[in-house]
């Protein structure tokens, strides 16, 4: 038998190595690489395998598509197409503190009040502590709501195969930890092991199980983006700690689409819906002030306006800030040297601040014309047309480039009662709704030009 060897892992991206190093040679990281599992070989087995019988795909029975069970709290049987299929695993992503454990505790609720058995493993906190964000949220809380006080990935799957309850729910996979593997909670060995293990038994047993996976400072979910191929369904919870706002999206769903998003409002009763998330997201916008425009994303299948505001100030001395929230800082960079060298907007010793209102993600190329007009509005002194909604992506040759879903971007900057649309040009005929014109430009200067009158 072959001397058991020690595996070195990287923290960051997962990779092997059976020695130590200070850099991880496949992503590049620095002060990742720990040691992980041993491996124990005994050479190459030389026996050899019964072979597998092969089928045709034609001969197979067509099958009904998955039945799926809904825990009753709607906004997340929307997004997973109608509800958890049985033996499925989901895993809930977000940053620490931003509500993943209110969202399922809501769904928690809402699925014993169906007569549901369902078990809450209370990894990461007390028990106590879940029992009392359940009472804050339903006072009487349904006798089929149990939970089980453990962090063994064997115990918990043992619990799953046995009691075969309606719904499972582990917050959170970090705070497991599978006995047979070397490493602390939280490890990328362990979180591996750990959520293989449940998987596992939740399929076996046909139990849907929900998996809390935090998210580090580098936005990779549960460390690495490790259980993402283990798992049949991701959903992210995204949003600013700090707003009220929470947005839920679907990131990979095996039994259903991913075209669609949900907007939540943090309240003291939990996360409500909120119905209309572009008028909420619009509600506080100011008026006849520099440097704010509304834009339009698009969250799946459904077009979302939100509020960019840019501030430019006189830079105090040396070299220029450039600070985002909301949206990518190399990208705003980027439209800051394109206002410069291609529309006459040089910001080489101004200050330059960007930021989205409502906590939103606005990463999308498609909101690059809107972050242009409100830097080159904030710098010009002059607030852009309140009734203005505007996007497309600029290129580095200042040009214009048409965006998807132009019709439903359309159809929701009207029905919000916005007269005016600044999109790039294009060669297919624009359909607009009735009340809204639609004003094309193939040139950011022009663009610019157009909405702010005089100032070039």
């Amino acid at each position: 038998m072959k001397k058991p060897q020690v595996v070195f892992e990287c923290s960051n991206c997962g990779a092997q190595s059976t020695k130590w190093a200070g850099q991880c040679a496949e992503c590049g990281k620095w002060g990742t690489i720990a040691q992980g599992v041993v491996a124990a070989s005994s050479g190459a087995s030389q026996t050899a395998s019964k072979p597998g019988k092969t089928q045709s795909f034609s001969e197979l029975v067509s099958q009904e598509q998955a039945p799926r069970t809904a825990t009753g709290f709607g906004p997340w049987d929307r997004l997973l197409s109608g509800g958890l299929v049985a033996g499925s695993v989901t895993l809930l992503g977000g940053e620490p503190g931003i509500g993943k454990s209110t969202l399922l505790a809501q769904a928690a609720i809402a699925s014993a009040a169906k007569g549901a058995a369902v078990v809450y493993v209370t990894g990461e906190e007390s028990p106590s502590q879940v029992a009392l964000r359940l009472k804050r949220l339903s006072p009487a809380l349904p006798p089929s709501l149990s939970f089980l006080d453990e962090t063994d990935a064997l115990t918990i799957a043992a619990t799953i195969e046995m009691t075969k309850p309606g719904l499972v729910i582990v917050d959170s996979v970090q705070a497991m930890r599978h006995a047979d593997v070397p490493g602390e909670a939280g490890s990328i060995s362990q979180v591996k092991a750990s959520a293989a293990v449940v998987s596992a038994a939740a399929k076996k047993a046909n139990v849907p199980v929900i998996l809390v996976g935090q998210v580090n400072k580098d936005g990779d979910l549960a460390g690495p983006r490790l259980l993402e191929h283990l798992v049949d369904t991701v959903v992210m919870m995204e949003g600013d700690r700090q707003q009220s706002f929470r947005l839920l999206r679907v990131v990979k769903h095996r039994f259903g689409a991913t075209e669609d998003v949900a907007l939540f409002a943090m309240k003291e009763s939990g996360l409500e819906e909120v119905l209309d998330p572009s008028a909420a997201l619009l509600a506080d916008r100011p008026k006849n002030v520099s440097g704010t425009v509304v834009s339009c994303l698009m969250e799946g299948s459904r077009p979302l306006l939100v509020e960019l505001q840019a501030l430019v100030t006189p830079a105090g001395f040396g070299t220029p800030m450039r600070r985002v929230s909301g949206v990518e800082l190399n990208r705003t960079g980027l439209l800051l040297a394109v206002l410069g060298r291609r529309a006459g907007f040089g910001f080489g010793d101004q200050d330059a601040f960007v930021n989205t209102i409502g906590g939103v993600e606005a990463k999308d190329p498609s909101v690059d014309l809107a972050v242009c007009l409100a830097l080159a509005s904030a710098k010009a002194d002059k607030p852009l047309p309140e009734d203005l909604v505007a996007w497309g992506e600029v290129g580095l040759a200042g040009e214009l480039r048409p965006v998807g879903r132009q019709e439903a971007r359309l159809k929701e900057a009207a029905r919000l009662g916005f007269k005016t649309a600044l999109v790039p040009a294009q060669k297919e005929p624009i359909q607009a709704p009735a009340g809204l014109r639609v004003v094309q430009c193939a040139m950011l200067k022009e663009a610019i030009r157009t909405a702010i009158p005089g100032v070039l």
